[in-house]
């Protein structure tokens, strides 16, 4: 999730005076990093499949190597992306998004699961540096009044990356068997990479910053503990116990289904084309949420919002049960489950910037990051455990209700803190 530039208003004096020309180069150069690493996040989960077909595999037998590229991604986001703040945005954009490109493009070489773990794996690392630099270099670059606006729509082309992957992968798989969506997907960053060397600036807040970046730097890192613990002490407790587990919930049932939905609807007996479909309307969901969510955070609407989220997503999850396996209809249903799940991120990552004092903002936002995380890596496991089990996908999908559903309690049993935090 992205995360707001920590001195707004020094950054703002240093974007005033940027020609608009550079500044909306660097944001667009950002976003096609983005938009193309969302394409790599779903070349694992639409080529299972066909993968599993052509290995002989029971399609659990990849569990391990969606559930890598989730830690990976958490891992490069949490001890990799760091290294812009130290070595620059510019080098650790480019650097990251080529080593994304590599490690998918090696990908169609292997021919094991562990090799494919590995890679995926590695790519994840990739991918969670490039985003987190891509989204603060953007966010350095924006005009002062337009920065949230711009962070957002950054952002949710990483959701559309995915929405734009799953739509040109039938036509992959169908000409080129699984290893074509990983070569189009190593290509397309490869191609944008002279760009990038060309056109991508460096962060005039880095460059102003780093002669005296080593003080602040170890200054920030004697205190980080402090401020973790100070996250479980009165009168934060409550608020991030119910925090981590709304980002817990919430990421769990987001990479349950984006992980395992084409082959859910493909073993539901979805020909391969409207099973990879499914990922393609559930990242376009995300996108459609994530403005209609965000729209009502930017109003004050934070609780309505999560509440939304999650509720017109456990509703589309028991609506399936009444619903004929129509594949236009069952298409619908996925379309708003990603608006509610992926949308509810927004408005929590919103919370979460207003329920701490400003000395445990950013903690408390990469601590309940870290939770989601969690929840992330472990949603291809169980989902494969549960695949191993012989579980029909309407099983699988409905079982989502009750995270859902807890997460629901959740708010409304807190609602008077979400809107006593809400007024300070």
């Amino acid at each position: 999730m992205p995360q707001q530039p920590s001195h707004p208003d020094s950054a703002a004096a240093e974007t005033d005076d940027l020609p608009d020309a550079l500044r909306w180069r660097v944001i667009v150069l950002c976003a096609l990093v983005c938009l193309l690493d969302g394409f790599d996040m779903v070349v694992a989960p639409v080529s299972i499949p066909t993968l599993a077909g052509d290995w002989q595999l029971a399609p659990s037998a990849f569990s391990t190597a969606l559930a890598a590229a989730v830690l990976g991604t958490g891992i490069g986001a949490a001890f990799i992306a760091p290294l812009g703040d130290r070595f620059g945005r510019r080098p650790l954009v480019i650097g990251s998004f080529a080593m994304v490109a590599l490690c998918t493009l090696a990908t169609p070489l292997i021919h094991s699961v562990n090799q494919l773990t590995a890679l995926r794996f590695a790519t994840g690392l990739g991918l969670g540096a490039s985003l987190a630099n891509a989204i603060a270099l953007a966010s350095e670059y924006a005009a002062p009044h337009l920065r949230s606006r711009i962070v957002a729509c950054v952002y949710a082309t990483s959701a559309l990356g995915g929405a734009v992957g799953a739509s040109i992968a039938p036509y992959l798989l169908g000409n080129w068997g699984w290893q074509g969506v990983y070569v189009f997907g190593g290509a397309a960053p490869l191609v944008l990479m002279p760009l990038l060397f060309a056109g991508l600036a460096e962060s005039r807040r880095f460059l102003a910053e780093r002669a005296g970046a080593g003080t602040a730097v170890a200054a920030d890192s004697a205190g980080s503990m402090e401020r973790l613990r100070a996250l479980l002490q009165p009168p934060h407790r409550a608020s991030t116990v119910l925090l981590w587990s709304l980002f817990f919930l919430s990421t769990f049932c987001t990479y349950m289904m984006s992980s395992w939905l084409p082959t859910l609807m493909h073993l539901s007996g979805w020909s391969m084309e409207d099973a990879v479909r499914s990922v393609m309307v559930f990242s376009f969901g995300g996108v459609i949420g994530g403005f209609i969510q965000g729209w009502m955070v930017d109003r004050g609407r934070i609780l309505p919002a999560i509440s939304l989220g999650f509720g017109i997503t456990a509703l589309s999850l028991a609506a399936l049960n009444i619903a004929p396996l129509h594949t236009g209809l069952w298409l619908f249903l996925i379309t708003v489950m990603g608006a509610g799940n992926m949308g509810v991120a927004y408005a929590l990552t919103s919370f979460a910037a207003i329920v701490y004092p400003t000395g445990l903002r950013a903690s408390g936002i990469g601590a309940a990051g870290a939770c989601g995380r969690f929840g992330a890596t472990l949603a291809p496991l169980i989902g494969g455990w549960l695949l191993a089990q012989q579980l029909a996908a309407l099983q699988i999908l409905t079982g989502l209700i009750i995270p859902m559903a807890a997460a629901l309690l959740l708010v409304l049993v807190f609602a008077g803190r979400f809107r006593a935090a809400a007024t300070h």
